[in-house]
């Protein structure tokens, strides 16, 4: 399997508005969307470096869980708040394809997908936002979530998948 570089990484934060402004304002990410609920169990935002769709996601902890008692301290050393997938993107689409059997080769499972990321689509994993990109997902030995993924669809105007982005 050859990767083409780290896609996006999903991080479960405490306050999802706070988040937001945190990372418009160090690192001068974009927004690409924000939902709740209904279509998501608890609020997220898309936000990105350049036009694609997305760099980081941000999962708002579900409201009942106790934001005084969270460990707050390095992500390397916590039980529990902090990254939630990882994800690689393909160039193509036929390497994502190669990828999907690589895995599957060497005795891994595949927890979630093969699925398109998008209001298209009608798979479980589809929703309003996505992106449209096709992944897949599976476990590293400590149970952390890896996706691989291609087509992921750039931001250069509002779109069903990008309402309102920042420009």
């Amino acid at each position: 399997m050859r990767l083409d570089r780290l896609g996006h990484i999903g991080l479960r934060v405490s306050d999802l508005d706070r988040s937001i402004a945190f990372y418009r304002k160090l690192l001068g990410l974009k927004l690409t969307g924000k939902w709740g609920p209904p279509e998501f169990r608890t609020p997220i935002a898309f936000m990105r470096i350049g036009e694609k769709h997305h760099d980081v996601v941000l999962f708002e902890l579900p409201p009942n869980v106790d934001r005084n008692s969270l460990d707050k301290a390095d992500s390397t050393g916590r039980p529990a708040v902090g990254i939630d997938h990882v994800a690689f993107e393909m160039d193509s689409r036929e390497e994502w394809l190669l990828a999907i059997d690589h895995v599957k080769n060497c005795g891994v499972e595949i927890v979630a997908g093969p699925c398109v990321h998008g209001h298209e689509s009608t798979g479980p994993l589809s929703f309003i936002g996505g992106s449209g990109s096709h992944a897949f997902y599976f476990l590293d030995p400590d149970g952390n979530r890896i996706e691989v993924y291609c087509w992921m669809m750039t931001v250069s105007k509002p779109s069903a998948s990008a309402p309102n982005p920042d420009l």
